[in-house]
């Protein structure tokens, strides 16, 4: 402890005496030779000032001057001001200044001597003496005076501030001096706690460097349960570097491949797992999973012919995700190979298709030979051979239901339920299921009671939203207590969708049950002693044939309150027939009505360019034809027709309930006051020749859905939707969100929107699929934002693109640029978020 002390002392011994001698640096006295420079210029101007002014007067009263010329004088003088400008160093910025003024009325009275005397030289004798006294009146010496006493007075003031500076170092050293001697009071008084804190330092350390040896060995532990989860594992297991190498190859994946590990590191993942034969489609996502901005844990699955060793193909459920983890990026994949559960695939397609051709008909035939016999057309049987064959024939129309189920089931999952869409009267539909079901009710003793007035049409498959009311209705009818009531109720929303909604006033659903609702074989109340039957398969066919709608089927219950199934689908305009052959559910129709061939091959180009169905007629009457036949969703009117009668067409849409509502576009050379129109009605005139932005800008205006603009924004992190959804409110408009493609395929066609914002990256379907499919419907025409991280490339570019598109970068886009394209793609949509749709205009 002494040395330590010692030592400590020597080096804030040191420290003291260098700062002390900095100290006594910083205050010693300021240089004298500057000072003395300084002063012998300022005098030396002075006597020079004196001996021209001595010359001046010599030279007026005849004597010979002494020095030289007045002038070449005044002009050394003033040189040698100018140089006194150089102040000294010592002197502060206010001073400096003080001394300037004074140099600056030196250099004026100069002036002012030198404008005298050329005044004295051009004057006669009679006058000079005038001047003379002027002169000598205002001399230069004073002022030069003036600025060494000055001068010597600043010098005076420096000393003094210089004086008070080194007593204040004196002080601030007596203070060093004094904290150094405190600091080794404490050194002195803290010695001996360094020693014990030392002491517990050393056991710390050795508590700490046993703990580190036990985890060490769990470490070793952990790392051998996970080489041998590793080697026991029956599926491949293969870690790849960010270039897709081939980094880890477990022993499962040599069985699968046939490849020894040595062989197998080092090797492209794709070149050597997968076979020839696989899709592009499934190569790119495979490639897309694999990129080095991939998601951390999002997982891409799919099923693939994979490729061995030896050139052999076998099917492969493959599954690639990028690991969590710092550095560079690695993924892991693994690989299943799935041909025994192809196998069992196919045993289990070949026993539904011997389910469907040899169990059917003979079911089928006993069901009506047990139905025959039990309305007596064998005659009277006895009562209980008629209650046998009553059971035989209710258990055989379940098996027939439970084997339609099983194919109906398998028919949807293998893809291959094909829908025949129609409008369907959503009243004939409810009294079908009615129909269908009134037997199996009045047996429960449950009332049933349908509430469908002003729904109108919808469009659906018939049988197959008959057999989804079915299901539910027969559900509600077997949990509902007797003398209760099953309601089916259909409203049109503001969506423009049908809503139905099936309730009941059974037991209701707990909340932990609900997801088991819609599984495969899934029943509430699974046990063998259930009282309700049924097979649990209705209510999955059920969500599943919902879904190829375009909707989805949503449960809402409290237990003890009864339940209520609900799903939208989408609506028809009143009025429409079934058998249109004008409409186009995939595309907006336009109908344009003009006799000018070269105006309709305009309007056809430029329609068809932007995704609309097409349709022309020459004539007025003809188009009333296709009017009748189905209403299209806008008419384009060339006002100069052969027989004028354009208007007149237009008065009688909107005298039919129909077609009140048809958005109308008039064309015409003249402006609405030269053709006698008065009040609008309905109706955009637009005056030939037309702007094509603007044309189009009013189609979409007319089309649209009324309410204020619409955005769908599709991206699966939350935070970047709320931060947009919070950037777009603010411009007014309505904003819609998805988090998958899926959703947002659904949205879109559900809520048909102004603008997308869409992410690239997204679960289920991405951003290409999205676009694929929006570009198969009415979709195709929406204008489109593809905001991403990813960088595209020119094919990214081209592939994903709708309507009019812009292409931005999150991490390179501002918010305003975001908002700028937003404006712009909206195109005047923003200016009518209250109303919805541009003002139109009427006919008298």
């Amino acid at each position: 402890m002494k040395t330590r002390l010692s030592r400590s002392s020597v080096v804030l011994a040191g420290g003291a005496l260098a700062l002390l001698c900095v100290l006594f640096a910083l205050g010693r006295p300021m240089p004298a030779g500057e000072h003395d420079d300084y002063r012998t210029r300022l005098r030396q101007l002075r006597v020079l000032s004196a001996e021209m002014e001595q010359d001046i007067l010599r030279a007026h009263v005849g004597m010979p001057r002494l020095h030289g010329e007045p002038r070449e004088e005044l002009a050394a003088l003033r040189a040698r001001a100018e140089e006194l400008r150089a102040f000294p160093s010592f002197l502060k910025e206010p001073e400096r200044q003080t001394l300037g003024a004074v140099l600056d009325d030196y250099l004026r009275a100069l002036a002012d001597e030198e404008v005298l005397l050329v005044r004295l030289q051009a004057q006669g004798a009679d006058q000079a003496e005038a001047t003379l006294r002027q002169l000598l009146d205002s001399p230069a010496s004073p002022e030069a005076e003036r600025l060494i006493t000055t001068y010597l007075q600043l010098y005076e003031g420096a000393l003094s501030r210089a004086e008070r500076f080194r007593i204040i170092l004196f002080a601030f050293s007596l203070l060093l001096v004094a904290f150094v001697l405190a600091v080794l009071v404490r050194l002195a008084r803290t010695g001996a706690a360094l020693d014990t804190l030392n002491a517990q330092l050393e056991a710390r350390v050795e508590e700490r460097t046993t703990a580190l040896s036990t985890a060490n060995m769990e470490l070793r532990e952990s790392e051998a349960r996970k080489a041998a989860i590793l080697e026991s594992s029956l599926d491949g297991i293969i870690s790849l570097d960010e270039a897709g190498r081939i980094l880890e190859f477990n022993p499962a994946a040599e069985h699968i491949f046939r490849l020894p590990r040595p062989q197998a590191l080092g090797r492209d993942f794709v070149s050597l797992a997968l076979a020839a034969t696989v899709k592009a489609e499934q190569r790119g996502m495979v490639a897309r999973a694999l990129r080095a901005d991939a998601a951390p844990g999002r997982a891409t699955r799919l099923e693939l012919q994979g490729l061995r060793a030896d050139g052999g193909t076998f099917p492969a459920e493959l599954t690639v995700l990028r690991v969590r983890s710092e550095g560079p990026a690695r993924f892991t994949s693994y690989v299943r190979d799935i041909t025994e559960r192809r196998e069992v695939e196919r045993l289990k397609n070949e026993f539904v298709s011997t389910v469907s051709h040899e169990l059917r008909t003979p079911l089928t035939s006993i069901r009506g030979s047990l139905g025959l016999l039990e309305g007596g057309i064998l005659g009277e049987l006895p009562a209980q051979a008629q209650d046998m064959v009553r059971i035989a024939r209710t258990n055989t129309e379940r098996l027939i239901r439970l084997i339609n189920d099983i194919l109906d089931l398998e028919k949807i999952e293998s893809g291959k339920l094909e829908l025949k869409l129609q409008s369907v009267e959503t009243a004939e539909v409810i009294e079908a299921t009615f129909s269908g079901v009134q037997a199996m009710a009045d047996a429960a003793r449950v009332r049933l009671h349908a509430e469908a007035a002003g729904a109108g049409p919808v469009r659906a498959d018939r049988d197959r939203l008959i057999q989804v009311l079915t299901n539910l209705v027969s559900n509600a009818i077997k949990f509902s207590p007797p003398d209760s009531q099953v309601e089916v109720r259909a409203a049109r929303d503001a969506r423009g969708q049908v809503r139905f909604s099936v309730v009941d006033q059974g037991p209701g659903i707990p909340l932990d049950q609900r997801a088991r609702l819609f599984g495969k074989f899934q029943q509430l109340d699974s046990s063998d002693t259930r009282t309700k039957g049924g097979t649990g398969l209705g209510l999955a066919i059920s969500q599943a044939i919902v879904e190829q709608h375009g909707g989805r089927i949503e449960v809402h219950s409290e237990p003890g309150h009864g339940a209520t199934f609900t799903f939208s689908l989408t609506a028809l305009r009143l009025g429409s027939g079934s058998n249109s052959v004008v409409m186009d559910e995939s595309r907006y129709t336009i109908l344009v009505v003009t006799t000018d061939s070269e105006l309709s091959g305009l309007l056809r180009g430029l329609l068809t360019h932007e995704g609309y169905r097409v349709l022309r007629s020459p004539s007025v009457e003809e188009a009333e034809k296709l009017i009748e036949v189905g209403a299209p969703d806008l008419l384009v009117l060339d006002a100069q027709g052969p027989d004028g009668s354009g208007l007149e067409l237009v008065r009688k849409l909107r005298e039919e309930p129909r077609t009140r509502e048809m958005p109308v576009l008039m064309l015409s050379g003249r402006s609405p006051q030269e053709e006698g129109v008065v009040q609008p009605l309905l109706v955009d005139w637009m005056q030939k020749p037309f702007d094509e932005q603007r044309f189009l800008l009013s189609l979409r205006h007319a089309i649209r859905r009324p309410g204020q603009a619409r955005v769908l924004i599709v991206d699966d992190d939350v935070s970047t939707r709320q931060v947009l959804r919070a950037q777009l409110e603010r411009l007014g408009v309505a904003c819609y969100e998805a988090e998958d493609g899926e959703s947002a395929v659904a949205l879109a066609r559900t809520t048909p929107p102004d603008l997308i914002v869409l992410d690239v990256g997204l679960p289920r379907l991405d951003g290409f699929e999205v676009v694929d499919i929006l570009r198969q419907g009415k979709g195709r025409g929406t204008p489109l934002i593809v905001f991403t991280g990813r960088e595209l490339s020119s094919g990214d570019q081209r592939q994903l693109s709708l309507g009019i598109t812009r292409h931005l970068t999150k991490a390179r886009t501002s918010e305003d640029e975001l908002l700028v394209s937003v404006r712009e793609l909206l195109n005047g949509l923003l200016a009518h978020k209250d109303g919805g749709e541009a003002p139109r205009q009427e006919l008298p």
